[in-house]
């Protein structure tokens, strides 16, 4: 089962796989930097943990191997999901949800039906090793299958709509995951708070409007400002650098509070701040 655990007992689950090659991609990566850096710690290590060069030369055959299922540019969950029967959300009664507490389990599983992000979340964990085309064919694939029965599910869509240029599908879904247990929305919040929903809001302002972007070399930011909105902010500390982000109407200012330089990308344009008290200023917002 990946993510969704609203497909259970699957082969290939695109996530997973994707998810395992990159696990072992970093600890090869981690590795070659302790031989270079701390060949004395290496040593104890390999030692330790009996660590053959071929079975490092076996992880990274793993990982470049790895089977990724999908027709073209869109990934498929898990192998066989495109062959499910497809029910459209929108035809099920209200009265209906949570699913969970209405339908048989059995029903659930046998269906393209999604409870919450599963190839969505990879995208955005790794946002940059997809290109533009690919992240919108998949949202545009998913997004309506999915029903949002997880607090998890609405944030993640909500940043990428806001990348994808669907602005107004960014703020309700922002609303959404705000909004989650004060309106109900799950019909469950009787059960208790959906903690992950508050973590999520804090996620739609900086990944999602603040456009954030932190699995690369660099930090990369691309403001959005909603209509109705006039301003936000937040902090980022990254590599001991704490940066101040303040978004507005007409500008975006970028502060180091403190800590050491920091090089990032607004906007697709390099900025530096070289000394805690710098601010830059930039042309706003997308």
């Amino acid at each position: 089962m990946g993510p969704d655990e609203f497909q259970m007992m699957v082969n290939h689950n695109a996530y997973t796989n994707f998810m395992g090659a990159r696990s072992l991609e970093h600890a090869l990566e981690a590795w070659t930097w302790t031989e270079s850096h701390a060949p004395d710690d290496a040593l104890r290590l390999r030692t330790q943990l009996g660590l053959t060069e071929a079975e490092l030369a076996r992880w990274r055959t793993i990982a470049d191997g790895m089977y990724l299922p999908a027709e073209g540019e869109l990934f498929e969950q898990h192998e066989g999901f495109f062959d499910l029967p497809h029910v459209d959300i929108k035809s099920i009664p209200t009265e209906e949800f949570p699913l969970y507490h209405h339908w048989s389990y059995d029903r659930i599983y046998r269906n393209d039906v999604i409870k919450q992000p599963d190839v969505l979340l990879f995208l955005f964990l790794y946002n940059q090793s997809f290109s533009a085309r690919q992240k919108r064919v998949n949202y545009d694939y998913y997004e309506p299958r999915c029903i949002h029965e997880s607090s998890l599910s609405p944030s993640i869509h909500s940043i990428l709509a806001a990348e994808l240029g669907k602005e107004a599908e960014a703020v309700d879904f922002f609303r959404f995951a705000t909004r989650i247990d004060l309106d109900n929305y799950n019909r469950n919040a009787r059960e208790g708070l959906h903690l992950t929903a508050i973590a999520g809001a804090w996620m739609n302002i900086v990944y999602g409007f603040g456009g954030l972007r932190s699995d690369g070399e660099e930090l990369v930011l691309a403001p959005l400002l909603p209509p109705t909105w006039t301003s936000y902010s937040f902090q980022i500390l990254y590599r001991k650098s704490l940066v101040l982000v303040n978004v507005g109407t007409k500008e975006t200012r970028l502060t180091l509070r403190e800590g050491p330089p920091i090089n990032l990308r607004v906007q697709g344009s390099s900025v530096r701040l070289d000394a805690p008290g710098t601010t830059v200023v930039t042309g706003g917002r997308r």
